[in-house]
């Protein structure tokens, strides 16, 4: 059976990860002069796949924090402690150092699962500071904890300040970000090396695409790598998803699908979640999304308020923010919708409703 080349939705290793080649030097030469990074950029980017890539590629160990499992701090320990775990060939010396810590553990091996049973005032520094000695600690969309818990993100900042080896911070909640990392005023300000992570380039993802369908046997056309392309605007998650579903037809002998079919069958997967997305928001917000969907960037324009029935500016600017807040839209000079697939779904509605 042919393994699909392209991997959506999860970690994407090796070979089937596409690019980043800059990315993934800047993050070895910081992390190889024990510098902090920060990581930022939309969702559904691939940074924690480049962040992973990058140490993996490079022999580097760390310990994988999935912030949005943490709920406090008895939770951030048991993330951090069963990543840990994973890494050790002995899990009585786990335990040992644990009861030295401060903290009173369950364990179970076949799968490896340690449970958390009680902490003390000093557990999380010393558990961090034990893993920082040898691991570069990743923490996943680290706003998920200052969004839950400020005071826990006071206490990570003093902790991690004196770690041996690098920490990474990953998150995708830009504005929130900039103000902790980037702004005098904010707790993780001058904390490391920040990463914004854009688009990858189109002339990359097009070598890609073509190398994967060519080694199965498939040739795609120039101007139908162009077509996937200029659908997913190059956003990595979209990309991966439109070339997966278009590879499996290809390769059941539909040598003829269009790529506008495949997107049409995704949209179609997709309809009942974003028809109730699409149905929970009130009709000013609907108005928004139908005019972004049309794709032109001067938003406030008189002729485009008028075409989506806009009664202003102002109610414009109102339904985008309640929609930035919603993580539906977001802006980065011009305001955009942040699922692609979403973007096309409006559009189609737009156009039969204007038939």
């Amino acid at each position: 059976m042919v393994e699909n080349p392209f991997i959506f939705g999860k970690v994407v290793r090796g070979e089937h990860f596409c690019d980043r080649e800059h990315e993934m030097e800047q993050i070895k030469k910081m992390v190889g002069s024990r510098q902090h990074i920060v990581v930022i950029s939309p969702r559904r980017y691939g940074k924690t796949s480049l962040v992973i890539n990058a140490l993996e590629r490079n022999r580097i160990p760390y310990v994988y924090v999935d912030c949005s499992l943490v709920e406090d701090e008895k939770g951030l320990i048991g993330v951090v402690i069963n990543d840990y775990a994973k890494k050790l060939d002995n899990l009585a010396i786990l335990e040992k150092f644990l009861k030295r810590f401060d903290i009173s553990v369950s364990v179970t091996i076949h799968p490896v699962n340690v449970t958390i049973s009680q902490i003390g005032t000093d557990s999380l520094k010393n558990i961090l500071m034990e893993v920082g000695k040898n691991y570069v600690i990743v923490f996943d969309e680290f706003q998920d904890i200052y969004e839950k818990d400020k005071r826990l993100v006071n206490k990570i900042r003093s902790i991690v300040q004196f770690l041996e080896k690098s920490v990474v911070m990953l998150g995708s909640k830009r504005h929130l970000l900039n103000s902790m990392f980037l702004k005098p005023r904010g707790i993780f300000y001058n904390f490391g090396y920040a990463l914004h992570l854009g688009k990858i380039e189109k002339a990359e993802f097009s070598k890609f695409i073509a190398r994967w369908f060519r080694k199965n046997g498939i040739e795609l056309k120039k101007e139908e790598i162009d077509e996937v392309l200029d659908i997913s605007e190059c956003h990595p998650f979209f990309t991966q998803y439109l070339c997966h579903f278009l590879f499996e037809k290809r390769l059941s002998g539909k040598k003829e699908v269009e790529v506008k079919e495949v997107l049409n069958d995704i949209l179609e997967m997709n309809s009942v979640f974003y028809d109730e997305t699409y149905r929970s928001l009130p009709l000013g917000q609907r108005k928004a999304l139908h005019l972004l969907s049309y794709g032109k960037k001067e938003v406030y324009s008189a002729e485009l308020l008028k075409r989506f029935d806009i009664t202003s500016s102002q109610a414009l600017q109102k339904a985008l923010k309640s929609l930035i807040k919603k993580e539906i839209v977001d802006k980065n000079g011009n305001y955009y919708i942040l699922d692609i697939f979403f973007k096309h779904w409006l559009y189609q509605k737009v156009l039969n409703q204007m038939v």
